[in-house]
């Protein structure tokens, strides 16, 4: 059993709306960088695996909106895969506010390999095993771990 990518940020004020938080478009680019940073920790990022004929694709993303961020707050964004099966994985995250451990934002994404021609492709064994530390059971993630 594997262990959550965690990557930290700083909310910066151009991020911010006129309510005075983050906007929530701006949740869902903090949940990809960290999906990419996760990947590059294990030595699959996307150029690579674009270099061996293969592109991840987030194919739906559910994001629930539970509290606001605010300039300046620093912000961890926990990652994990729950499920690979097929060319379909399932990618786990969470955004909490640093200093409280408050969840701001949960969030649910399917990501999908296909070859360079956008068609499904299984993940690759090779891809399966780098992924392997980022794969985490339902139920098996702690919320302060």
């Amino acid at each position: 059993m594997g262990k959550p990518a965690r990557y930290q940020l700083k909310v910066r004020h151009y991020e911010v709306d006129q309510y005075g938080h983050v906007n929530h478009a701006q949740y869902v680019h903090y949940l990809e960088v960290a999906r990419i940073e996760a990947l590059d920790s294990l030595g699959l990022s996307l150029a690579e695996m674009r270099k061996q004929g293969y592109l991840i694709l987030a194919a739906d993303l559910a994001v629930k909106y539970l509290a606001p961020a605010r300039s300046g707050d620093t912000l961890e964004i926990v990652t994990y895969v729950r499920e690979i099966r097929g060319a379909r994985s399932i990618w786990i995250q969470e955004i909490r506010e640093v200093e409280s451990q408050r969840v701001l934002v949960t969030a649910e994404v399917t990501g999908a390999f296909a070859t360079e021609d956008g068609r499904p492709a299984r993940t690759p064994a090779r891809f399966r095993e780098k992924l392997a530390p980022l794969c985490v059971p339902d139920g098996a993630v702690a919320p302060s771990e």
